[in-house]
């Protein structure tokens, strides 16, 4: 009887928490954020807060919940954690939001660089989590880091969470619309999302025309416009690579697939 009232203490504590929690972020959706291209980067960066507190407390709440429904030994003990870690979560959240000041704050770029090393690290691990947060703060402070937006967008979409990838990726397109990276970020998302070669191929070019030399990017170049069925890009991705690396033992393969595709192309237009 002691460990369920304890269980069900603790679920009605985290209860009281979530409302309390939600009623404070809450308030940041009254503000008139549609004006200038500052108040789009706190919106989209309060968003992101917000997502992730409700994604943390949800998991937290089922956690919860399961032990209140089984009622066994060890149960309060999982609420009483769970009741900490959304403290915690608040306590982070209210320091992101004293933080938050526009051009107050900010990071310099050598403190941004060690914390985006640092946050990729993480992914690279598969610690989520704590690399998200690193993001969310570096945006907290600076709310024009694309680099920070984009490092964000690229761990949503190796999680496959492709609706937070594409927003994040497309607010930091917006801030930096001839960033290669970025667009390159983007077109892995198309690829990634059903197979959209054309879409993909669109952010590309604009990758290519930035940085024409570099080999990763004429790589996936070529593979998409060849996916996609444009000879003339993959003839002048082809091209480039052979330019900036001759040696590069995928050019035989993809000038025999070019061949093979303008073959295709002839044959069907003579048939028509």
């Amino acid at each position: 009887m002691i460990t369920l009232f304890s269980t069900i203490l603790a679920v009605v504590s985290t209860l009281i928490i979530l409302i309390v929690l939600v009623r404070k972020i809450s308030v940041l959706r009254v503000m008139d954020i549609k004006t200038i291209a500052t108040e789009r980067s706190r919106e989209l960066k309060e968003k992101l807060i917000m997502g992730r507190f409700e994604r943390r407390a949800l998991g937290k709440w089922r956690v919860v919940s399961r032990a209140a429904g089984a009622a066994v030994q060890g149960a309060s003990r999982v609420g009483r954690r769970a009741v900490q870690r959304l403290y915690a979560i608040e306590q982070y959240y209210q320091k992101l939001n004293r933080n938050a000041t526009e051009g107050q704050h900010a990071y310099p770029l050598e403190t941004i660089k060690k914390m985006t090393n640092e946050a990729e690290r993480l992914i690279q691990q598969e610690e989520y989590i704590p690399a998200e947060k690193i993001y969310i703060d570096i945006i907290s402070h600076n709310p024009r880091s694309v680099d920070a937006y984009e490092g964000l967008g690229n761990m949503y979409l190796s999680k496959k969470e492709y609706e937070q990838a594409r927003e994040t990726l497309l607010f930091a397109l917006r801030l930096s619309p001839n960033d290669a990276s970025v667009n390159v970020s983007l077109a892995e998302l198309e690829m990634a999302l059903e197979k959209k070669p054309k879409a993909a191929l669109a952010y590309l070019r604009k990758a290519v025309g930035k940085r024409s030399k570099n080999p990763k990017y004429l790589d996936f170049y070529i593979e998409a416009a060849l996916t996609a069925g444009s000879l003339k890009d993959a003839r002048t991705g082809i091209q480039l690579l052979s330019d900036v690396n001759p040696e590069n033992q995928k050019i035989p393969e993809f000038e025999e697939r070019f061949h093979a595709l303008k073959a295709q192309y002839i044959a069907k237009t003579s048939q028509g």
